[in-house]
């Protein structure tokens, strides 16, 4: 039997069923898969999750300047391998031995990812270096289509690349909001202040600067200057929890619930009318779509490979990057209910295309291949 080690720097709660289906799947091929994964440090995305079909390694951090390296102790268990998968992050230092051990004769090594840091310019420094070594791998398991249109604008052969679809557990968050009664989301806007008839906007994700936390909450002030009574409910953790929390001291509009999992996360979304992320957008597209609450973005410039899934009006909104147009445009949304319900009937249909049960058959196909 074939082996397969991939190597994961942390176990985010969205990649757990992932993982689980994926080594269920390689093992009806023959190959056995190895996860080993990491831990984050305190001031890392606050949703790190346990796997227990997967072994734990703490991470090692190294702080160069302002940059944090990590080390992966996991060399003992490369050694045993066919295929490394690795995400592709440059600040991964195992990612070089892997290679160099490559290039003189050892496994097979893939990249997984985005291919370039999709939260810096193009051009940078660090995307040039992305690009450098990117091309020394035996396969790539691309994102998203446009992650491998970029691989193979930079010399990468198509043929060794395997469009993943980066998805999560849609269908489970489906399920979970279809089971919420009436009674549970109307408890649950009583115990928010949320009156009757106020809208409700929800923003769910890390708390970090890409995301354009500050810009988001500028909105609210605008809104609420000029009468429009809501909350805006922030969901999630990260570096800049503490900033909003503050700033929640002094807007009764504003609620910063922290990180939520499962049901409590899902029952948030079950009472919001619009999803509100003018920044980075990455995953949560997906729980937008599965959760049916349009969500309403800016053209900002960094966003992840899964922006490519958000089609304008169809199954949500894309402004231009400036508070004037992200205003009006809620405004607009606000004053057509109409539009709204077709908005969520286009992230009906949208959840249907993207789900971790297909990310799990491309990503198995693309092991297979990678080692044929």
């Amino acid at each position: 039997m074939k082996k397969v080690i991939i190597l994961y720097k942390s176990m985010p709660q969205y990649r757990v069923e992932f993982f689980n289906l994926l080594g269920v799947e390689l093992n009806k091929h023959g190959i056995e898969m190895k996860l080993i994964y990491g831990s984050i440090d305190s001031k890392g995305k606050n949703d790190s999750r346990d796997l227990d079909s997967g072994t734990f390694r703490p991470n090692k951090f190294i702080k160069v300047g302002k940059t944090q390296l990590i080390w992966q102790p996991a060399m003992r268990e490369v050694k045993e391998a066919d295929l490394v998968i690795v995400e592709q992050a440059s600040k991964l230092l195992i990612n070089y031995l892997l290679l160099f051990r490559r290039l003189i004769g050892g496994a097979k090594f893939a990249f997984w990812g985005h291919g370039l840091n999709m939260q810096d310019y193009e051009g940078s420094l660090l995307n040039r270096f992305k690009r450098l070594y990117s091309n020394y791998t035996d396969h790539w398991f691309a994102y998203t289509p446009k992650v491998k249109e970029r691989l193979i604008a930079s010399g990468y052969p198509s043929q060794n690349i395997t469009v993943v679809s980066n998805a999560i557990d849609t269908q489970s968050l489906v399920k979970t909001y279809q089971k919420i009664s009436d009674k549970e989301t109307t408890d649950l806007r009583s115990s928010l202040g949320v009156m009757p008839g106020e809208t409700v906007f929800i923003y769910c994700g890390a708390l970090y600067k890409e995301k354009r936390l500050d810009f988001l909450i500028s909105v609210g002030d605008s809104l609420a200057r000029d009468g429009y009574k809501f909350k805006l409910l922030i969901v999630g953790g990260g570096p800049q929890e503490d900033e909003v929390k503050k700033a929640a001291e002094t807007r009764d509009w504003l609620i910063c619930t922290g990180p939520k999992f499962g049901k409590d996360k899902v029952g948030y979304f079950k009472i919001a009318d619009l999803f509100l992320m003018p920044g980075a957008i990455g995953l949560a597209i997906l729980d937008a779509f599965a959760l049916e609450t349009p969500m309403i973005t800016t053209s900002y410039e960094f966003h992840g490979p899964e922006f490519e899934y958000l089609k304008d009006e169809m199954n949500g909104m894309i402004t231009d990057n400036n508070l004037t147009d992200y205003i009006s445009c809620i405004k607009k949304l606000l004053d057509a209910p109409s539009q709204v319900e077709r908005l969520k009937d286009g992230c009906r249909e949208s959840r249907s295309l993207y789900t971790v049960e297909q990310m799990v058959q491309n990503f198995a196909e693309g092991v297979v291949k990678a080692l044929s």
